[in-house]
């Protein structure tokens, strides 16, 4: 093929887009390229998106929408009465914070294509260098057949410099830190913002996949450092390698006149030349591109036992299964099963198993994490213990407990709780539970001598049909109850429950000569009545930071 069949096919193409893209662009479709990992792998970073107005939108929804000069493209969590929608990142913890009213929507998005987004953001830089490379090639009274062979090489190295630039193949983010709970490393929630796959420290994440690394290896200066690996399959090695050996395959086809505008037969240049400036063009895209990828996705930080960076995880399974690098997660339960039993989400194996026939709902409390299910506790059979006699945990004094959990009722029974009996509800010895009392107020006890509590205060009901999450911790700071984020209550004095080894449950336990938040006798049913999603145990106290972050996360 001749340099001038190439670039008539080059304009044909060009033009053909245009009088594609002009009637499409007149019609309300837009074109976008996604720059940010909120998307997860729905739309990862360098994705096309394309969108159409549409006459109505829904819930479920992904728009592009306008925000002061900048675009987004979130999914609709829901529609307000006035028309205006509450938007989120799939990836982010929390919801916009202002609502994306009608007149701000660019429309829904209906073509997502993966990677292609790359390409709309480099072509004006590839367009750009071309132009340049040309012209400077026509300096001076060079050769024809040298002119083709620098346009060749010289592409070659604009394009290596786009990607460079862009990163593309091979990158990561990192979206926040905690110091790990044992003091040794720090946990970092990271995600791959590439094409390719990575490996980081045997956590494989492909593109757009968010998860959570414990690094215990700090450099010379104290700090943290964290760097990927590839991790391709064979057919992403060989697909990178054509895709950088293209300026080299067209340099063997592409013929060229030495004396253009004479009649005579074309023949090709002298390879020697160009496939040898063109083969350390391509080079240099293996030589330089992947180390400057891997340098940029070095994720650096400077934590200290009392500080931590602004971590966000993105749903509750990741901010419930974060400390399990540490082995500080006892047991965790997602809560949205559809068989008889839940898996151990720690790892440890410690797998709960339902008394009742399970029943489940699509109300969830976490509402970024699939599938979105939540389990049904009816009040007067339902309950998750531990599968294995051999789950069990010695007099734990320093621990946490946390759930996601919805009721309407009061004088409800255990959410979760800890006791001497595997699978019976009249337990003998029993305490480091949370309840609902006479009041609808959270209760969080343990038993040291004597029902030491730990409550939400005076006048707010908790049995109010709406989703909350609840944490309860003890260690050597005391007894602590956290409700949606927040501290409400600490007991200083108390560090210590009662000895006993024994099983923790959710959604049921005796709660006899207990009490209610007023101090006044309490004797609760045996059965919790409500909704329960995502409950864990953890073999650490989780600091105000991680709570408000695990509470973010829904």
């Amino acid at each position: 093929m001749s340099i001038k069949r190439v670039a008539l096919w080059g304009s044909a193409v060009m033009v053909l887009a245009v009088l594609l893209l002009v009637p499409a662009l007149l019609a309300g479709v837009r074109i976008f390229a996604v720059q940010t990992p909120s998307m997860g792998q729905v739309a990862p970073v360098g994705t096309l998106v394309l969108t159409t107005r549409q006459s109505n939108y829904v819930s479920g929804d992904i728009i592009s929408f306008s925000s002061g000069q900048v675009s987004h493209t979130h999914r609709i969590v829901r529609v307000q009465a006035d028309g205006s929608f509450i938007t989120k990142g799939d990836l982010n913890g929390t919801e916009d914070p202002l609502p994306a009213k009608p007149g701000d929507v660019i429309g829904k998005v209906v073509v997502i294509v993966p990677a292609l987004g790359w390409l709309i953001a480099g072509m004006p830089w590839l367009l750009l260098g071309s132009i340049a490379v040309n012209l400077l090639t026509r300096i001076g009274r060079m050769p024809h057949h040298l002119q083709v062979a620098l346009r060749i090489a010289g592409t070659t190295l604009i394009f290596c410099l786009v990607v460079l630039f862009l990163r593309p193949w091979l990158n990561i983010n990192m979206l926040g830190f905690t110091p790990a709970p044992d003091g040794n490393g720090v946990l970092m929630h990271i995600v791959n913002t590439g094409m390719f796959p990575l490996d980081a420290l045997g956590v494989r994440s492909v593109s757009g996949q968010d998860a959570v690394v414990h690094v215990v290896q700090a450099a010379g200066d104290g700090r943290f450092v964290l760097t990927p690996t590839p991790s391709l399959e064979w057919w992403q090695l060989v697909l990178m390698g054509l895709i950088c050996l293209a300026p080299m395959v067209a340099s063997l086809l592409i013929r060229v006149d030495q004396h253009p505008g004479k009649r005579h037969v074309p023949v090709r240049r002298p390879l020697a030349t160009v496939v040898a400036i063109v083969v350390a063009a391509t080079l240099a895209v293996f030589a330089f591109t992947l180390p400057k990828a891997f340098a940029s996705t070095t994720a650096k930080v400077n934590p200290s036992v009392s500080s931590v960076g602004s971590q966000t995880f993105f749903n509750c399974r990741n901010a419930v299964t974060s400390l399990r690098p540490a082995g500080s997660v006892f047991v965790a339960f997602a809560m949205g099963t559809t068989t008889a039993t839940e898996t151990d989400l720690s790892n440890n194996g410690r797998t709960g198993a339902y008394a009742s026939t399970v029943t489940t709902s699509t109300d969830v409390g976490c509402d970024h994490d699939s599938p979105a299910r939540s389990v049904a506790f009816n009040g007067t059979s339902q309950c998750l213990y531990m599968n294995s006699d051999a789950s069990t945990q010695a007099s734990p004094n320093v621990f946490s407990v946390e759930a996601w959990f919805r009721t309407a009722t009061k004088s409800n029974a255990k959410i979760i709780g800890f006791s001497n009996g595997r699978t019976a509800v009249d337990d003998g010895a029993h305490d480091r539970h949370i309840y609902i009392d006479k009041d609808g107020r959270i209760v969080f006890g343990v038993y040291n001598g004597a029902t030491r509590i730990a409550s939400t205060a005076a006048g707010r009901n908790y049995a109010d049909n709406v989703w909350h999450h609840v944490v309860g911790t003890l260690s050597s700071a005391g007894q602590k109850l956290y409700v949606d984020g927040t501290l409400v209550m600490t007991n200083a004095a108390v560090t210590t429950g009662e000895t006993n080894t024994g099983y923790w449950k959710v959604g049921c336990g005796a709660v006899t000569n207990w009490q209610n938040a007023d101090s006044t006798g309490y004797t609760s049913p045996r059965y919790f009545t409500g909704w329960i999603q995502y409950a864990a145990v953890y073999s650490v106290a989780l600091n105000a930071t991680q709570v408000k972050e695990h509470y973010e996360a829904s």
